[in-house]
């Protein structure tokens, strides 16, 4: 892992935090300490979900790297594939697909780990197709996480020995 950050990231955030304080035309930015703070804020934000994201794909990448038997079936819902999207109630705009897939992403779970910022450096995904798309892949993972905690035996019994055994 690096221990320095990236510097096409660290000027991605900062030209990010330059624009959104409104700069008129030269060299000199004026703003009021409120917007300020909003635009400091956002970068450590997404300097946090940058790092976070990274931290999380070098944890747990391996688990759930395509053929791994823990791999969550939601991750292999495929973005070529307009039936299976709306089998799984996902609706994201034709040309927002076709340049996702031109980008490499080829199912729902590539994207599990890309911060936002990634997302919007693609063609035709603005900032709320980023979010959109990063809030599709948050619900999957909170519906996986959620399934798996209900998964154990229903009387809290460690042993599942008040569980059927035939149906």
């Amino acid at each position: 892992m690096p221990c320095e950050l990236d510097h096409r990231i660290a000027e991605h955030l900062v030209s990010g935090a330059i624009s959104s304080v409104n700069p008129p035309r030269g060299n000199k930015v004026v703003c009021t300490r409120r917007a300020l703070h909003t635009a400091l804020l956002a970068v450590a934000r997404e300097a946090h979900d940058i790092g976070f994201l990274a931290g999380q794909k070098e944890c747990f990448g391996e688990l759930t790297r395509p053929g791994s038997p823990d791999r969550p079936a939601w991750m292999d819902i495929r973005l070529d594939d307009p039936a299976d999207l709306a089998k799984h109630h996902i609706r994201i705009k034709p040309v927002v697909l076709r340049s996702l897939i031109g980008a490499g992403y080829r199912c729902l779970g590539d994207l599990r780990w890309v911060p936002d910022r990634q997302l919007r450096e693609i063609h035709y995904v603005g900032i709320q197709t980023a979010r959109a798309i990063l809030a599709i892949v948050r619900r999957f993972e909170r519906d996986a996480e959620s399934s798996t905690r209900r998964a154990g035996p229903p009387s809290g019994d460690r042993a599942g020995t008040d569980r059927l055994l035939f149906a």
